[in-house]
């Protein structure tokens, strides 16, 4: 197993070990310190670590597939409106209109209308942007920002999007057109960033919250994108976010602008193995191509910290074929990547919504898409390890390109092979391993044939992992961490931190977080003990105590429970022990000793 190596910085605040678990009786607002391993990475809010959609859609189609969103009770956190928005009307074919500032104001008659109905149901409202202005049809802004010497360069634009195509170029018209003058602007000039910023200004202080640039992945451009979100954002207190294509890696500092996507993909198992033809202008990348961006240590995509795709591929084949059997092993996979944003050209009819799918894509696609949600705290933990530990969330595993850890304590090995029901799964050295489905046990180093019927994904825990979840809500800021279930797997020792901060400001850079360890201790075959350490850091408006349950996954009979030399109920049916819900103040030690 292979990790990418990063070099060790280190920043002064206050040094404390996040394994040394004194603490002092109270909790204590001052910030902690770390060691950091990659002091560029700056963390996503927390919002988007839930779910992201986006669509080609008027005002009034946006709304109706959000209410649809919320009647399929899928959880959502934001919704960002593709090119379109800036000319619906036409279907994106431009150039009129791109980039003129103004958008479509007939297909989209109040926006701040549409924004406050998204911020009302807890939603983050996006757009999409990019990096020029074509001439035609937008004469007097293309003279406004050339008279200031607001172009990095121009040249006479004959590609054919957005400038005389439909914006997809589904429909084959990819011919040479006569063209007009593109202005590429400046971004790397402060006045033409400053100018830009303030025309695209009016767009936030309608409510849109973040941005999705596309034509470009140049940091330049990326980072003044990012900074629209943090600096005009109304729903920010300084966390900004902005989605931008997977290239421009060259340095570090791309990951000060988080996050980014794996480009356009086809909806496909494999595009060297298709069956239905595609546009030629399409990546040849399906779902199992897909896979391997995140994998291959040989690429650069493995190195972004928070990467997500168009779930179940951005492009339709040529005859609009919508594959069920590979939308749900997209899903599932997109389940465990750190960003998931279900996303198609509107040429999909389906838009990539699991209810337009089938019934039964509805159906699979609630149940992961709810237990992604539950992990939240997990995951975001590991958004945090990606700075502290300078490993991210997805972890490669050197010669297996379709096997994963998702953080340390869950293996991933998605199905990306059409008709497959079971898949060969080579368990890494070092850690024995448990079936999430089925409990059963697999040794480190072996190789085995795992069954996996289309509503599960091959998935599996590490023996000693500690995993929380936390309760199930329609968002993640609509959702709390003051009650955590944590899932015990025993039979080794393990350990897990707890990382949380406020989701929404930049005070987590200061080192305001909290860092709550929690141990397991193999005693002897069958007793074990667990200690939830006390909490060290603070953040914002953090709660001082908290509801515990936990839950083991064992065949071990266990006779009794003590928490801090006191017995506690439990139940124990199928494998599966829960203790009864317990509160603790989160400066408290709680030692539980299960004999």
């Amino acid at each position: 197993m292979r990790f990418l190596k990063i070099a060790l910085f280190t920043i002064s605040f206050y040094v404390i070990s996040c394994k040394d678990h004194s603490l002092s009786k109270d909790i204590e607002d001052k910030p902690l310190t770390v060691q950091l391993a990659d002091s560029m990475v700056v963390l996503p809010p927390s919002w988007a670590f839930g779910y992201i959609y986006g669509a080609y859609s008027n005002q009034e189609e946006s709304v109706e597939l959000i209410n649809e969103i919320l009647a399929h009770d899928y959880p959502i956190d934001a919704f960002w409106i593709d090119s379109w928005i800036w000319d619906y009307q036409n279907e994106g074919v431009g150039p009129d209109k791109y980039l003129d500032f103004v958008g479509d104001t007939i297909s989209y008659p109040d926006r701040n209308e549409l924004w406050s109905f998204l911020e009302d149901k807890n939603i983050k409202a996006g757009m999409w942007v990019w990096d020029c202005i074509l001439k035609t049809g937008n004469e007097e802004v293309y003279e406004d920002f050339k008279s200031r010497g607001f172009f990095k360069d121009e040249f006479i634009n004959t590609n054919s999007w957005h400038n005389g195509s439909r914006s997809t170029i589904m429909d084959g018209n990819d011919t040479e057109i006569d063209g007009t003058w593109c202005g590429n602007i400046d971004f790397e000039n402060p006045k033409a960033v400053a100018y830009f910023k303030s025309k695209m200004k009016p767009f936030f202080e309608d409510g849109v919250d973040f941005l999705k640039l596309d034509r470009t992945d140049a940091v330049p451009v990326v980072k003044t994108m990012f900074e629209l979100s943090q600096e005009y954002g109304m729903e920010t207190e300084g966390r900004g976010f902005v989605f931008s294509h997977s290239h421009g890696t060259e340095s570090g500092e791309y990951k000060k602008y988080p996050g980014k996507w794996t480009d356009d993909t086809r909806s496909d198992w494999s595009a060297f193995t298709h069956e239905r033809k595609f546009q030629p202008w399409i990546p040849k990348i399906g779902l199992k191509e897909n896979i391997a961006m995140y994998t291959d240590l040989d690429k650069h995509y493995h190195t972004i910290p928070f990467l997500a795709n168009d779930m179940g591929g951005f492009a339709v084949s040529e005859d609009g074929f919508i594959d069920t059997e590979l939308y749900i092993r997209w899903l599932q996979f997109s389940t465990f990547v750190p960003l998931t944003t279900p996303f198609a050209q509107p040429e999909n009819e389906s838009r990539n919504f699991a209810y337009k799918v089938s019934a039964q894509a509805d159906t699979i696609f609630r149940k992961f898409a709810h237990l992604k949600m539950q992990l939240f705290p997990y995951i975001y933990t590991y958004a945090h390890k990606s700075r502290i530990d300078g490993v991210n969330t997805i972890r490669p595993i050197e010669g297996d390109l379709y096997t994963y850890f998702f953080g340390e304590n869950i293996l991933v090995a998605p199905i990306y092979e059409k008709g497959a029901t079971s898949r060969e799964v080579k368990f890494p050295k070092g850690s024995n391993w448990i079936n999430y489905w089925t409990g059963a046990f697999y040794k480190s180093g072996t190789n085995h044939t795992i069954e996996a019927p289309i509503n599960q994904i091959p998935l599996f825990v590490k023996k000693g992992a500690i995993i929380p979840y936390r309760k199930y809500a329609r968002s993640i800021e609509a959702g709390t961490n003051n009650f955590i279930e944590l899932h015990i797997y025993p039979g080794e020792n393990g350990n897990f931190d707890l990382i949380e901060d406020d989701g929404i400001s930049n005070d987590y850079l200061q080192g305001i977080f909290s860092i709550t360890s929690i141990d397991l201790k193999q005693e002897n075959e069958n007793d074990f003990s667990f200690t939830i350490h006390p909490i060290k850091g603070y953040f914002k408006n953090m709660s001082q105590s908290r509801e515990w349950q936990i839950i083991v996954h064992t065949d071990n009979e266990v006779s009794k429970i003590l928490k801090n030399d006191h017995e506690i109920e439990f139940t124990l049916e199928n494998g599966t022990l829960k203790t009864a819900i317990f509160s603790a103040e989160k400066k408290e030690k709680i030692d539980l000793q299960f004999n």
